[in-house]
């Protein structure tokens, strides 16, 4: 219900029409060195942003969504010369906005709508770099308009973005409006309606796709180990990958992943995320211990035994850090 004039850019919920935004600067690289790790974990990047958007929906207040239909059908009846059907549906739009304040008087935005927004920069951790080197140089040199169009597409994250109606202002600007329609303040009535409509609050949850990635290559990396940690867990993984593409009848168009190149592409996903701003050196430090400390293991065929555990309890503090 986004105001889609003003939000051409918001995919519809369908996931299959998701936006991803391939910058400029980053229309070299044909085929990233990371494309084939970010299409192993594909799916449950899917599944992450279709359980976030869920989530988001279970919130949304069914009377805080009509009334806000009803606004939007209130102006068109006025555009439409019918002061009557427009003074009926404010009527409605009203008793909803006192149901919604009635069950929870002190809710200050009232979540109508849910979108979801992808944006995906395709590279490797070199071009990004460069990208930002580039971002940055026009940003000190005062070039604020040429380096906008790249900010805005410097970013891989799924933003799931909700509309909210004010309760603080909306419920009296629709009492406003009726009265002024009363009056026969027609275009009154239908700026004061307009106005409203305008005034709609936009929230956002962010994904940073390149943790989310790394998080699923780790998990990729354990269920490869199996039962059986080390090295032989490598070959077991290999094998019986091949083997189930020649069962198929299908010919191996890639070689399946090993648990170390399942760790190194969670690292490199790692320096991705840093390169674009999701944090500093810092903030990455604790997770590239811990993907050195299993590297380590994985290379001496050691029991990893709770690493797996260690380094969950890592992603969450990064992403407590980055985004709370």
């Amino acid at each position: 219900m986004f105001d889609q004039a003003k939000k051409a850019a918001v995919s519809t919920l369908a996931l299959a029409t998701m936006l991803t935004v391939t910058p400029a600067f980053a229309q070299d690289n044909e085929q990233p060195p990371t494309s084939d790790t970010n299409a192993a974990v594909s799916e449950p990047v899917q599944d992450e942003a279709t359980t976030k958007v869920d989530e988001k929906r279970k919130t949304l207040l069914k009377d805080a969504t009509s009334a806000l239909d009803k606004t939007k059908e209130a102006l068109k009846a006025l555009d439409d010369g019918d002061s009557d059907a427009a003074l009926e549906a404010l009527a409605v739009a009203t008793g909803k906005l006192q149901s919604v304040v009635a069950r929870d008087p002190d809710l200050a935005l009232a979540p109508v709508d849910v979108q979801l927004v992808q944006r995906d920069l395709l590279g490797n951790v070199d071009a990004i770099r460069k990208a930002r080197e580039q971002i940055e140089e026009l940003v000190d040199d005062g070039k604020l308009q040429q380096a906008r169009p790249l900010m805005r597409d410097f970013a891989s994250e799924i933003v799931v973005e909700t509309a909210n109606l004010p309760l603080a202002t909306y419920p009296d600007a629709i009492l406003k409006a009726t009265a002024e329609i009363d009056r026969g303040e027609t275009e009154q009535a239908k700026q004061t309606l307009a106005t409203a409509l305008s005034t709609v609050v936009i929230t956002e949850d962010t994904i940073a796709l390149p943790v989310l990635r790394a998080q699923l290559l780790i998990d990729a990396a354990e269920d490869a180990l199996g039962p059986d940690d080390g090295t032989a867990a490598e070959t077991e993984a290999t094998d019986t990958a091949s083997a189930d593409a020649e069962k198929s009848g299908e010919a191996a168009t890639a070689e399946p992943l090993s648990p170390s190149e399942y760790v190194e592409a969670a690292r490199q996903q790692l320096e991705i995320a840093e390169a674009l701003g999701y944090g500093d050196k810092d903030d990455f430090k604790e997770l590239h211990d811990n993907l050195n400390e299993l590297d380590e293991k994985i290379d001496l065929a050691d029991d990893t035994g709770g690493i797996f555990d260690k380094i969950g309890d890592s992603f969450i503090r990064l992403k407590q850090r980055i985004f709370d």
